[in-house]
């Protein structure tokens, strides 16, 4: 029954990041293609969701491993450099 809840849990975040990292590609074309700003309705969605799948998949353990869908999608970007931005500017370090 353990196995049929992970394979479960797998659908329910690898179908997320699947549809919003293709529906974030093709509005980046379509984006490049118009020459206009075609705004995403969810665009960290499939990054976060791959990042949490592979974060359950390898038990958090190399914790760097979960950047990689957040890289794949085009969407979760900004995301990253805005996190990356907060780091390096923490005025409590």
């Amino acid at each position: 029954m353990e196995t049929v809840d992970n394979i479960v849990g797998y659908i329910f975040l690898g179908v997320p990041f699947v549809i919003f990292t293709v529906m974030n590609y093709r509005i980046l074309f379509l984006s490049l293609k118009k020459a206009e700003r075609v705004p995403s309705p969810a665009p960290f969605i499939g990054g976060v969701a791959g990042a949490v799948l592979i974060g359950i998949i390898t038990g958090f353990k190399p914790g760097w491993l979960m950047l990689i869908p957040l890289i794949i999608d085009p969407g979760s970007i900004p995301l990253l450099v805005w996190f990356i931005i907060c780091i390096i500017w923490d005025p409590k370090r």
